[in-house]
């Protein structure tokens, strides 16, 4: 059986100039390690924090919620602000756009980069994904035992609760927002992603604010 561990933030130093890089719902912070290089290389600091629970088996996994997600985000700006960092941005991806956002309307970032925010996401939708990185984790158990999903499904309820939410909370508070910000999805997204964009970018009342597609890309 395979071993799981939690994986380590990702800290890129360089100038006072600090990116904050926050993942998707069951990703980890190895899907932004590319980006993260890419900006280091273009003298920015960044700061790649890891969720509780991500990256770990299921029932880890389902200990925590979007509440202790948002906790380490919080943490991870703080960490950069303790550090002597004034100018902060943040991207975030799926759940971290979420994350992203929520940052943004309650602490002074400098710009913020939405991709695939997750407005009006289901929870039989939310479920859906935790169902396909379940069976992804279960095949790295050895067992013949097949993966009882009504019994994740009862197991998750809670988180997929306080996602669902969560999501609903923040971008009823968008129009607090008092920084640029670029709203992206992607033209392979399923459509809740460019409605999500465009809620958004219709409810913020700062004047610098973007919206784009990226045609060729998707997250589901």
């Amino acid at each position: 059986m395979l071993k799981l561990r939690q994986p380590k933030p990702l800290f890129l130093k360089a100038s006072q100039r600090a990116v904050l890089l926050l993942h998707a719902y069951t990703s980890t912070v190895q899907d932004m390690k590319a980006l993260a290089k890419f900006l280091h290389q273009h003298g920015y600091t960044c700061y790649a924090p890891s969720y509780a629970g991500h990256g770990l088996t299921i029932d880890e996994f389902l200990n925590y919620t979007t509440a202790d997600w948002w906790q380490d985000t919080y943490n991870a700006y703080q960490l950069l602000e303790n550090q002597g960092y004034k100018h902060i941005a943040v991207i975030g991806v799926s759940l971290g756009a979420i994350l992203s956002l929520k940052l943004t309307e309650h602490f002074p970032i400098d710009a913020c980069i939405s991709m695939s925010a997750p407005q009006d996401r289901s929870v039989n939708d939310l479920f859906k994904r935790l169902k396909h990185y379940a069976e992804y984790l279960h095949q790295f158990k050895n067992s013949n035992v097949e993966l009882d999903l009504k019994n994740l499904e009862n197991k998750a309820a809670i988180q997929l609760h306080a996602f669902h939410q969560f999501v609903a909370a923040t971008i009823s508070n968008v129009s607090l927002i008092r920084a640029p910000i670029f709203l992206l999805y992607g033209g392979l997204d399923d459509a809740h992603y460019q409605s999500s964009a465009q809620t958004i970018y219709n409810h913020v009342n700062f004047t610098e604010k973007q919206i784009k597609v990226i045609p060729i890309l998707g997250i589901s």
